[in-house]
């Protein structure tokens, strides 16, 4: 925990590196159904939207203006002309704006995993090139865990390669057993999460030969996320970097605002750091 509180105080404190000015101003997205001007927070709102600007004006030290939008689609339109700064947005919307915009946050759900990125491996005297080219190979998984299964199950999944895009399915013991299996060609490719990827993989010392050298990897991809919070691509790296930080520790430091925050994800546990494309399923 006191690493925690270390990590969120160096985001919130983080100096301006090349993005423009941090505003005197946010304006947020609210799905309201019809478009409405930017306003203050009316003191009429329920309370945990009204708790969530309020967070937001007290940690940023800025005015958050409340900015009614007809939808997500009409929300990410907003961003893209400058008339919001950060709005909610599912995989639809955001791809009209994925050049201006970029995602910063997505929600993880009680009891489920975080969207580390899921690594396809094949030997490197292999022909494949891409996943296109393991239709109807065998696939082995590095385990029976979440983090070893259900995710990257749900990575190939949004990627067009199911459980009927595969040959065959294997599942090893670990990590360990799945990289012994394609080494011994009981598998065409195997999938691991990356952390055990880097476990297995990656040099322990500068003097130390690649452990997997004799393996190639053909894709590293995280599961797509299906909703996130989205900003600017211009707004100023400070208040980027600092809304990933007040929203991180939402849940622990203001409950009433983390619900209704992410009203659109039922049983949510807490908000996550993403990547810009978290609401794309990249191939």
């Amino acid at each position: 925990m006191k690493r925690l509180r270390v990590a969120l105080l160096a985001l919130a404190c983080l100096p301006v590196i090349g993005a423009g000015v941090p505003s005197s101003t946010l304006r947020v997205a609210a799905v309201t159904g019809a478009a409405g001007a930017c306003a203050a927070p009316a003191a009429s709102l329920p309370a945990g939207e009204r708790a969530y600007y309020d967070h937001l004006a007290k940690r940023l030290e800025v005015k958050v203006l409340r900015c009614p939008v007809a939808d997500a689609t009409a929300a990410a339109r907003a961003l893209a002309a400058n008339e919001l700064d950060l709005a909610v947005l599912d995989p639809a919307a955001f791809a009209a704006v994925q050049a201006t915009t970029r995602s910063i946050l997505t929600v993880r759900s009680q009891g489920g995993v975080n969207r580390i990125p899921v690594v396809l491996g094949v030997k490197a005297t292999s022909p494949v090139k891409t996943l296109a080219d393991l239709r109807g190979k065998s696939l082995v998984f590095g385990g029976r865990t979440p983090a070893a299964l259900s995710l990257p199950k749900l990575a190939l999944s949004q990627r067009d390669a199911p459980a009927a895009f595969w040959g065959r399915e294997l599942f090893a013991v670990d990590g360990d057993a799945a990289v012994s299996d394609l080494r011994a060609n009981k598998a065409d490719a195997m999938v691991l999460h990356a952390a055990a990827w880097q476990r297995l993989c990656f040099p322990r010392s500068p003097k130390e030969a690649p452990p997997c050298d004799d393996l190639r990897i053909i894709a590293k991809i995280r599961p797509q996320a299906d909703r996130a919070i989205v900003v600017r691509r211009d707004i100023a790296d400070e208040t980027r970097y600092r809304l990933i930080g007040i929203h991180m520790p939402m849940h622990l430091e203001n409950a009433p605002a983390f619900a209704w925050a992410t009203s659109w994800s039922p049983n949510a546990a807490e908000f996550q750091p993403a990547e810009p494309l978290a609401l794309v399923a990249t191939r």
